[in-house]
């Protein structure tokens, strides 16, 4: 056996031994690491200001959650296009018969014309070697979101990773977004205003709202139905128990299905998201946030934020249900001529006389 046997002979023992040797290393540092910040984590969430004020904790358990799946051998990263093998085959066919080409020409010696399929050869090549290259896809848009706010879907697997961890350790309370939760009423409620169904959406409505709304309708309406508060009162009931007269109680439902379907038209269910901790404002009511995400897919922050075009709902469980008790404030609504919805610069309380 020669030297040059021999080199191989041992290169092909020697390389894959130090391939493993420093795939297993890689993998202990990784261990070692992951459990490292596995303590980390717990003297975090020892100390209250760092656990309950700050994302510290959950950016450290994305990591470790990423880092397992890199252990776990899961691929992690943009996604990206599938290569086109069929155009680089074409293109490999293509550039190896403008090379043959070539070479034909300058057998016997350069000639200058031999440039141009030389040319033509090395766009080929060029053309090939772009389609291996930046071939990750386009990651989601992130237009829109409030100053400070984190999308929990992105483009990036290790995104996709800590955005969740984060979420769940923000204290998210899942059961809020249950159809019969107080998150999933109020968004079926305004995804049935939203369609015009408003008789639908009364199913999902307190009782004392339906009033309310009844009488803010009668009282802009004083100039059909007259002025006497005695008659004003008499004709709400009756609209709200019985649903007579019927031609009144058309038109009412005809003015606020279209007035619902037009301040909601934006509001759609696959684009609409909600606040995910509890907001309890009594003992029997909840205060819901809802936001319009655009094409983030969602989005966590853990500091005071703005949230814009955000729209606030009261619910109120009446012992059995979850109920819209409030779509413009953080108060229950009170009856009257005209009704209170705790709502500023509210035009008809602002015409009232003073005292």
């Amino acid at each position: 056996m020669n030297l040059d046997s021999w080199v191989k002979f041992v290169l092909s023992i020697v390389v894959p031994l130090l391939a493993a040797i420093g795939i297993g290393s890689r993998r202990r540092v990784l261990r070692t690491e992951i459990r490292e910040n596995l303590e980390l984590v717990k003297l975090l969430s020892e100390d209250e200001i760092l656990s309950t004020h700050t994302p510290a904790r959950g950016w450290l358990q994305g990591k470790i959650a990423i880092d397992v799946a890199r252990l776990a051998g899961q691929r992690l990263g943009n996604p990206k296009k599938p290569i086109p093998w069929g155009s680089v085959v074409f293109a490999a066919l293509l550039a190896v018969g403008f090379g043959i080409w070539t070479y034909s020409l300058d057998h016997d010696g350069f000639v200058w014309y031999s440039v141009f399929p030389a040319l033509v050869a090395l766009l080929f090549l060029i053309s090939i070697a772009g389609q291996f290259m930046n071939r990750e896809l386009p990651t989601s848009e992130q237009a829109g979101l409030p100053v400070g706010a984190t999308p929990l879907r992105s483009g990036s697997a290790e995104e996709e990773v800590a955005g969740q961890v984060q979420l769940a350790a923000s204290g998210a309370n899942t059961e809020m977004f249950a159809d019969t939760g107080q998150i999933g009423v109020a968004l079926r409620f305004i995804d049935e205003m939203r369609r015009g169904d408003f008789e639908l959406a009364l199913k999902h409505a307190d009782n004392n709202w339906l009033r309310c709304r009844v009488q803010s309708w009668l009282w802009n309406n004083t100039s059909s139905f007259g002025e006497d508060l005695t008659e004003l009162g008499s004709l709400a009931d009756s609209l709200v128990g019985v649903r007579e007269p019927e031609e009144v109680w058309s038109s009412f439902v005809e003015v606020e299905a279209a007035s619902f379907a037009n301040a909601w038209a934006n509001l759609t269910p696959d684009d609409t998201g909600a606040a995910s901790r509890r907001r309890r404002m009594s003992r029997d009511c909840d205060l819901v946030i809802i936001v319009p995400l655009g094409k983030s897919g969602g989005y966590f922050v853990m500091s005071a934020t703005a949230l814009p075009d955000a729209l606030t709902i009261l619910m109120r469980h009446d012992g059995e249900q979850w109920l819209v008790a409030n779509h413009l404030a953080a108060a229950l609504p009170i009856p009257g001529f005209p009704p209170v919805w705790w709502n500023v610069n509210d035009p008809a309380i602002e015409a009232l006389p003073e005292g």
